[in-house]
């Protein structure tokens, strides 16, 4: 039997740029840790796919979508400019994994993200408001300034790696391709 399992850029740090299946785990808190933990277990059954995401994209609430509405009512938010990664659509997940699946690819892990750039959250954001035609802006902040404008020391958050992109190597070669992210989000956009 094949144990499929989603896993997150959490397991890491966010030390290093770019990060590859092989990487030691790194956490930052209690969610990321519990991740690397549910790999190492999934990692002991002998037919096992770990695909590790960031930054997902999905149908119903979303950065891209929360962005997008922004933009629709004319409110020009403030985002973060110092994390970075790539956006991973739900869709491309799946088809990762039935692409894993149909194609019998050795067992292990795989990443799996959009393709293109490594971009901020505050690139993300400002490229919805383009795509949108929106009126406002995006402003940029850090996360320490964010997470003291919206809430400061009494707000508990998951630690964010700075760095989240994920090393896509692996996948293209089973023959998989990933999406490019700005493909995707221009793509989604048009859904709303």
């Amino acid at each position: 039997m094949r144990f499929v399992h989603v896993s997150s850029d959490y397991v890491f740090d966010g030390t290093r740029e770019v990060h590859t299946e092989d990487e030691t785990f790194s956490p930052l808190g209690v969610y990321g840790t519990t991740k690397a933990a549910a790999d190492e277990i999934v990692a002991s059954w002998p037919q096992h796919y770990i695909l590790r995401t960031s930054w997902v994209v999905g149908r119903g609430h979303n950065f891209v979508s929360t962005m997008a509405g922004l933009a629709a009512r004319g409110i020009s938010p403030t985002v973060v400019d110092d994390q970075f990664g790539r956006l991973t659509f739900s869709d491309d997940i799946a088809a990762a994994i039935l692409h894993l699946l149909d194609t019998g690819a050795a067992y292990g892990t795989y990443n799996i993200s959009g393709d293109g750039p490594t971009v901020s959250w505050y690139d993300i954001a400002s490229r919805v408001f383009e795509l949108v035609d929106a009126p406002g802006s995006v402003s940029p902040v850090s996360s320490a300034e964010y997470f003291e404008q919206n809430g400061g020391a009494g707000k508990i958050v998951a630690p964010r790696p700075t760095h989240s992109t994920l090393d896509l190597t692996r996948i293209k070669a089973t023959g998989f391709v990933p999406g490019d992210a700005d493909e995707r989000i221009r793509s989604y956009l048009a859904t709303l």
